[in-house]
């Protein structure tokens, strides 16, 4: 399982026709679907919030919001895929309400393949550019910073604002790369020629001293 539709998987053949060297990272459907009801306008409400959806129905709703963006991904699978990982709730009126933008609690191999994809991969890529580009001018940012200097007893607070400040940085970015989806995702659809990916990644991290000794 890899967590791409059929519909995904054809779309990258179908691109490798024209370029080998194009690589997409593309957010799985229930990512995608949290990601969308907290971006989309159709599905937010005067606030900027995402809406609380009745199933299915005329005009707005999860069902819709599916269709859009779930792939070939059933709406009933959809819903009770993230009732599983606690990503929704049912309303006393009966409506779904998202309880993440970030899903999480996915099996092991959904996060073995996110890693990879979207962590470990994107490193790679800040890596090699810089050691290709020693040029101040062309430099990547990747920059991490530690500290010995804390006891045990801080290190639940200070883990606890680090998470804090990592998810509300990338809940900003998210924001503004919403605005240019808003803008292109029509325009691009099916176009081998569309831009490259670009992103941020942020991590918070500790060295286990069975394993490394990098930061002595």
């Amino acid at each position: 399982m890899t967590g791409l539709t059929r519909k995904e998987i054809r779309r990258i053949r179908r691109d490798n026709e024209f370029s080998n060297d194009l690589i997409d990272i593309r957010h799985t459907p229930i990512s995608q679907i949290l990601h969308r009801w907290h971006t989309d306008s159709e599905f937010l409400t005067s606030l900027g919030s995402p809406m609380d959806l009745v199933f299915e129905g005329e005009g707005t709703s999860f069902s819709l919001l599916v269709k859009k963006y779930g792939g070939d991904v059933p709406p009933g699978a959809m819903r009770t895929e993230l009732e599983r990982i606690d990503a929704i709730e049912v309303t006393q009126t009966g409506r779904l309400r998202p309880t993440k933008r970030i899903s999480y609690n996915l099996e092991l191999h959904e996060k073995l393949t996110g890693g990879l994809t979207t962590i470990l991969f994107p490193a790679a890529l800040n890596l090699v550019h810089n050691l290709e580009n020693p040029n101040l001018a062309d430099w990547w940012a990747n920059v991490t910073t530690h500290t010995k200097y804390l006891r045990d007893s801080d290190r639940g607070r200070y883990m606890r604002i680090a998470n804090e400040r990592i998810i509300e940085f990338a809940k900003s970015m998210d924001d503004m790369q919403a605005g240019y989806e808003a803008l292109y995702d029509a325009d691009s659809e099916g176009d081998p020629s569309r831009g490259r990916t670009l992103g941020v990644g942020l991590f918070y991290f500790e060295e286990d001293k069975s394993d490394s000794d990098v930061f002595d």
